[in-house]
């Protein structure tokens, strides 16, 4: 446990959501996954950047009704084991507790987090017309970006880096690792991942960090 850290930020894919993405499942239930996959296995085959992903990926969406339609997917949608309890214990323990996400869009994490009641809930951005999705991304999420946006709500609320716990499992959660006090691989998905993080858990169960936080676990 470490009493300085006062911020607990989560990433989503394969931490707070078990699975690779969030978006395959809304996608899967609004019968747009077939379209998402082949977008974004053409990408894969071009070797291209996580961002180019993004903002490919974010044309599938167009058409898609964003003044809500996806919100009782998002509050139904199945969770990590643990990652409510996980949340309302930090959260009781007084720590500020968020999402940042380069997976999903704020019309995702709108009813996330209301779902969580989290303290923060960041990720990309994606236009939208009419009500409706067009296609387009104004903000992309990336490893850096998540870094950023984590300082400058610490910045906001008088903390610094050293009151930082970041939680993930990818390649773009190394630049948040960088800016925190604590961070923690869960499940991560290379060796890169675990080598920049202060720990690694292997757990399927997210109630598994708790003990880095909070006594008596």
């Amino acid at each position: 446990m470490r009493s300085e850290i006062k911020v607990v930020s989560f990433d989503l894919d394969g931490v707070l959501y078990d699975g690779p993405s969030a978006t395959y499942y809304v996608a899967g239930l609004l019968g747009i996954e077939e379209k998402l996959t082949r977008i974004l296995q053409q990408v894969k085959m071009k070797n291209l950047p996580l961002s180019d992903s993004i903002i490919e990926g974010a044309k599938v969406w167009e058409g898609i009704r964003s003044d809500g339609e996806l919100d009782p997917l998002v509050e139904k949608m199945p969770l990590m084991q643990g990652a409510e309890e996980t949340i309302s214990i930090l959260k009781e323990a007084g720590f500020l507790v968020g999402c940042i996400s380069s997976g999903v869009s704020q019309f995702f994490m709108r009813p996330l987090q209301k779902r969580l009641d989290l303290d923060f809930a960041q990720s990309n951005i994606l236009g939208e017309t009419g009500g409706k999705h067009d296609g387009l991304v104004h903000y992309v999420m990336d490893g850096p970006q998540k870094a950023q946006t984590i300082l400058d709500f610490l910045d906001t609320h008088k903390y610094s880096s050293e009151n930082l716990a970041s939680i993930g499992d990818g390649e773009n959660d190394i630049e948040i690792f960088g800016v925190s006090a604590l961070s923690i691989a869960f499940n991560p998905e290379s060796e890169n991942v675990s080598r920049a993080a202060d720990l690694t858990i292997r757990s399927k169960d997210l109630r598994a960090i708790l003990p880095h936080f909070v006594a008596d676990l």
